[in-house]
């Protein structure tokens, strides 16, 4: 199909944005879920989980916060998640290699995602917070990262080239 062209030239989005933005809103969403039952099984309260994501941008006010902190916690990481998606889509458009095994490559790029965000880049930018540093903790956040985040979005791409 041909692009629509708006005024000066700019290509209408096309209906991508849908998918993977479900995919994101999805896999952040179910990892999160994940993170709280873990924590959960350690005693910690369910809010202190995005609040820690929040903590990266306001510090430990983050904690002194009721839902809403958490809410801005939930909404910067499918955020997030969001943006890194649209990473991914641009590089499986131009590597077939991502195409030729999209499950597998999706949950490369989710690992590779949680070591990026949670042991680079939030130790080096955030305000505060970081990955947990248990071995079980990394395990299971780097599998849901893994499976519930890359899989889907990996998955998502895939109904973006077939349209």
């Amino acid at each position: 199909a041909m692009p629509v062209l708006l005024a000066h030239g700019v290509e209408r989005p096309h209906l991508r944005t849908p998918w993977v933005l479900l995919a994101a809103v999805t896999g952040a969403v179910l990892d999160l879920g994940v993170a709280v039952l873990f924590w959960a099984a350690e005693g910690v309260d369910p809010l202190r989980i995005p609040q820690s994501i929040a903590a990266w941008f306001v510090g430990r006010a983050a904690y002194d916060g009721d839902t809403s902190t958490a809410l801005f916690g939930v909404l910067a990481y499918t955020a997030l998640v969001w943006l890194l998606a649209h990473l991914y889509l641009a590089a499986f458009k131009r590597h077939a290699a991502l195409r030729r095994q999209p499950l597998r490559a999706g949950a490369l790029f989710g690992a590779s995602m949680y070591v990026a965000v949670f042991h680079v880049a939030v130790p080096l930018l955030a305000v505060e917070g970081g990955a947990p540093s248990r071995p079980d903790g990394v395990l299971v956040c780097l599998l849901a990262c893994a499976g519930l985040i890359g899989v889907p979005i990996a998955w998502a791409c895939g109904r973006v080239l077939r349209r």
